[in-house]
């Protein structure tokens, strides 16, 4: 997508973090943005700064991505303000680090339907609307960790493979049947300065990210029409890494480069 002056954008989880900044960026372009989450004291904030940074329009909704009845009535209130979307970002996601018989059942559950079922549920409602367009695009937010095993974040981890292996299949999907023009790009960073992963220790040579780093990195891939985002370049070897070596010495390199041991010290404020 080369252009995104009045494309009509939805990204979940963007009252802040990369889903605002990525937002900002877009209205920049003079996009049409739609804001979703579930923190509802932001998202006027957020729609607001999106008009003054130059967006066609921003709309505001509080949406739960992992109420799927919501879900579908939201859908039929966008439709009826802003129309069908070009773009969808599924961007909303929440952690819990920590041992894994030391976190809540219930937080690991709700890792895997926010971070995996709500991407399922978003694409499966507005899909449609990006069929219908001559030019559409689907992001989804995914993380490095979708590569790699990491403990005490096993969950988390678990999640986010599973948004790459849903990426790379509708994508095959929607080529086979015809319908290529919708793009699919799979953003898949190390660690990012939001908050969310504060008190990690980057890996060796993997910096902590900046989000307005990754949203620039973002913007580009999506206009070149990438199939994944992948950020530092140290996580770009890991696909490769992990398919040439042994899986015994794959880990044992992991491990001295800090990978296995990163989510140890995490603090992020879903604690």
């Amino acid at each position: 997508m080369k252009n995104f002056r009045g494309k009509t954008v939805l990204i979940t989880g963007s009252a802040g973090g990369i889903g605002r900044k990525l937002a900002i960026a877009l209205a920049k372009e003079g996009a049409k943005l739609v804001f979703t989450d579930v923190k509802a004291n932001d998202l006027n904030d957020a729609a607001e700064e999106a008009r003054k940074a130059g967006a066609t329009s921003a709309h505001a909704y509080p949406l739960d991505v992992t109420n799927t009845d919501a879900i579908l009535a939201f859908r039929d209130k966008v439709h009826a303000d802003v129309g069908p979307l070009d773009m969808l970002v599924n961007n909303a996601g929440v952690v819990f680090g920590g041992p894994f018989l030391e976190i809540p059942l219930e937080r690991h559950l709700l890792t895997f339907k926010v971070n995996t079922m709500g991407p399922v549920a978003m694409t499966h409602t507005f899909l449609k609307d990006l069929v219908s367009k001559p030019e559409a695009h689907l992001v989804n937010i995914a993380s490095a960790s979708g590569f790699i095993g990491l403990p005490n974040g096993s969950t988390y981890a678990a999640s986010k493979w599973s948004v790459i292996g849903f990426s790379e299949s509708i994508r095959l999907e929607l080529e086979q049947q015809g319908n290529g023009h919708v793009k699919v790009t799979t953003v898949c960073p190390s660690y990012i300065a939001t908050g969310m992963f504060e008190g990690v220790k980057t890996p060796f040579m993997t910096p902590m990210l900046t989000p307005d780093g990754l949203v620039a990195s973002m913007v580009a891939a999506i206009r070149r029409d990438d199939l994944f985002v992948l950020e530092p370049p140290l996580v770009r070897t890991l696909p490769i890494l992990k398919g040439v070596l042994p899986q015994k010495a794959f880990y044992w390199v992991a491990q001295r480069l800090g990978v296995s041991s990163s989510m140890n010290s995490w603090k992020g404020h879903g604690k």
